[in-house]
């Protein structure tokens, strides 16, 4: 493998195979899919075993672009947009991995980055399976050790030592997310156990909008200037093991209450019965959708119908799929940053929302918000559609179920009906841009109680309950994707 320059600017690595390709070209096409500020793609030796190399990238991302979309969980995010961006490209073009760095690349004079200066830093950490902020060398500087040695410093650095497990330094160029593994939910639990340290009402956009420690310390310090004290019930919210069953039964606020439409007025009535008319027509005319057991949705109380995520034709396969009854009771849990942004600002918009009894949400601001909203209508009653597995699978497989789901189910125990759909994928797949005519099958398994996948989980090796739900809701689905089910409609 050799690495050589074709002139002054241009530059293009050799595979083993004898193919060349320009690292350049390659970066242009993947930064134009995902929010990337800077990217530099090399070769790594030694992950494709027998001494063979593969194409690598470190990325840059750009924290702004998922601030504006409210999105916090930076390597699921970029991870679906390459997949994506891989499928059309050829097999010896495509990255096998990515490195996320919060860093600045190593630059040239002219601007230009040093590609061997980044695989000398990082090619190391990759073979290694290191990610995340580089070793620090030298004294920090005298605005690090204010930060650091600072009372709000010093109380955010405990917080996150307790919630992280890291046994090692916590240093301010740490990522949230790729060096302390806290994610979404991690930083609703983080929000509380701030507030509890400071005994003041932080607002979200302190934690939300942070993605560095050193991005927390100096958020929370300006939070702090205007915060309100912490009222007595948000104090009862303690990071104990009944946390999540506490902090779900808070009403949501006023505004995310108030999109909740829970009644039978005539005019949501209208609106569900033309959308779920136009939805059932244009899938029985393009995608030929044929129902099985459409039966073992309850005809009432509290469920929750998830299924496999690898198109935008999920929801409304499965609303066109839906019996009569469940078809107009049950709401449905949506990214919002992708399909109602505007929501907020657009009165119109958010009747619509509210008519069609979407729920959206962002892992960032709203996504407790959200999850107290699933919370309160499964409790009166209601069905919720919900995808576990957050993002849309590029492969087509049932990828890993995210832990919220697991909260959801057993805090509220309403039954879970797995959902399995066949054909969306090849009909609008991820990377597509548009939809192709082809068939769509959905199959309804049968209601599981949350105790009994709960207790099998377990048995499968997995202490945590919540993760245990996931683990055994997730078994459920692969099956039923897999196999027959007796009660067909």
């Amino acid at each position: 493998m050799i690495e050589a320059l074709t002139g002054r600017f241009k530059s293009f690595i050799t595979l083993d195979s004898g193919r060349t390709i320009y690292p350049g070209e390659i970066e242009e096409i993947y930064t134009k899919v995902a929010p990337v500020k800077e990217m530099c793609v090399f070769t790594v030796t030694g992950m494709g075993g027998a001494g063979s190399a593969v194409l690598w990238a470190v990325i840059q991302p750009n924290l702004d672009n998922f601030r504006e979309f409210g999105e916090v969980n930076l390597r699921s995010v970029i991870k679906e947009r390459f997949d994506n961006a891989s499928q059309l490209l050829p097999y010896y073009k495509r990255l096998k991995g990515f490195t996320i760095t919060l860093e600045n690349l190593p630059h040239m004079l002219f601007g230009k980055v040093k590609r061997d200066a980044v695989k000398k830093i990082y090619e190391p950490r990759v073979i290694a399976g290191i990610e995340g902020a580089l070793p620090v060398s030298g004294k920090l500087s005298a605005e690090e050790l204010l930060l650091t040695e600072s009372e709000i410093g010093i109380k955010i650095l405990k917080c996150l030592k307790e919630q992280s497990g890291v046994k090692s330094p916590i240093i301010l160029e740490d990522s949230l997310e790729l060096d302390l593994g806290i994610d979404s939910l991690g930083r609703i639990e983080l929000a509380s156990g701030l507030e509890l340290a400071f005994s003041a009402d932080i607002k979200e956009e302190a934690i939300s909008r942070a993605f560095s420690v050193k991005d927390l310390i100096l958020g929370i310090t300006d939070a702090l200037r205007d915060a309100k004290n912490i009222s007595p019930e948000d104090q009862e919210l303690s990071l104990g093991s009944d946390y999540w069953k506490k902090n779900l039964q808070v009403l949501p606020k006023k505004e995310n209450f108030q999109m909740l439409e829970l009644g039978t007025g005539f005019f949501a009535w209208a609106f569900r019965f033309v959308l779920t008319a136009v939805d059932c027509l244009i899938f029985k005319l393009f995608f030929s959708i044929k129902a099985e057991g459409a039966k073992n949705v309850p005809k009432e109380g509290a469920y929750i119908l998830y299924g496999n995520h690898t198109s935008f034709l999920d929801g409304p396969a499965i609303a066109a799929c839906l019996p009569r009854r469940p078809v107009f009771q049950i709401f449905y849990f949506v990214f919002g940053p992708y399909f109602f942004r505007p929501f907020i600002e657009s009165h119109l918009l958010r009747n619509l929302v509210k008519m069609g009894r979407f729920i959206p949400f962002d892992f960032s601001t709203h996504f407790l918000e959200a999850l107290r909203s699933c919370y309160f209508i499964l409790k009166q009653g209601k069905g919720l559609c919900f995808f576990p597995e957050g993002m849309r699978s590029v492969t087509g497989e049932i990828g890993e179920f995210k832990k919220g789901f697991g909260i959801l189910a057993k805090e509220t125990g309403a039954k879970l009906v797995p959902v399995a759909i066949e054909g969306a994928h090849e009909a609008w797949g991820s990377a597509a841009k548009y939809p192709r005519c082809y068939p769509i099958r959905v199959r309804f398994g049968k209601p599981l109680q949350v105790q009994d996948l709960e207790k099998e989980g377990s048995e499968m090796g997995v202490q945590n309950g919540y993760d245990a739900i996931c683990v055994a809701a997730r078994k459920a689905l692969v099956e039923l994707k897999g196999g027959q089910i007796s009660n067909e409609n």
